[in-house]
């Protein structure tokens, strides 16, 4: 195991049996733990808890207002998932694009929806600062229609 602090996430989820059969099976997370209220699972080297909640998830139509996921450091690995989703009939949340095209900033983004309706997106950048850095560019994410005035809006287009 790494020595590097691992990430935590802890998402609710509706149906247990769905979502261990979803991510061990058709994402390919590791299963650990689990109880009658909650199931551990790795993603990435980091930890997943999916916590029963019967009324599920706020219901979201696209992938604001949450979503999570990995950020590879190869487009080949980010390629692999998706011929892994395609095959194991994974719900994508849309077509595969390319978000930011041209600029510091693009990368190649996959939408992934589990069995609860929580949305997963992993992703590759041309431009490995763009994770964290760039901080003079001020593009982050796409305009929501209900925050149109926060900034200007990107462009993607399919892969």
């Amino acid at each position: 195991m790494s020595t590097a602090p691992l990430f935590h996430l802890a998402f609710p989820v509706v149906d247990l049996e769905a979502t261990e059969h979803w991510y061990v099976q058709g994402l390919g997370c590791r299963r650990g733990r689990r109880s009658a209220e909650a199931l551990v699972l790795e993603l990435g080297g980091h930890q997943l808890v999916a916590h029963l909640e019967p009324g599920g998830p706020q219901h979201q139509t696209g992938i604001y207002p949450r979503h999570f996921g990995l950020v590879f450091a190869s487009a080949e690995e980010l390629m692999a998932l998706e011929q892994r989703a395609h095959a194991r009939g994974l719900r994508l949340g849309g077509a595969p694009r390319l978000r930011f095209a041209g600029t510091a900033l693009e990368h190649r983004s996959l939408f992934l929806i589990d069995p609860s309706g929580n949305w997963l997106e992993f992703k590759h950048y041309s431009n490995p600062e763009a994770i964290t850095g760039l901080e003079d560019h001020h593009l982050v994410g796409e305009v929501r229609p209900d925050h149109s005035h926060s900034g200007e809006a990107q462009k993607s287009t399919g892969m």
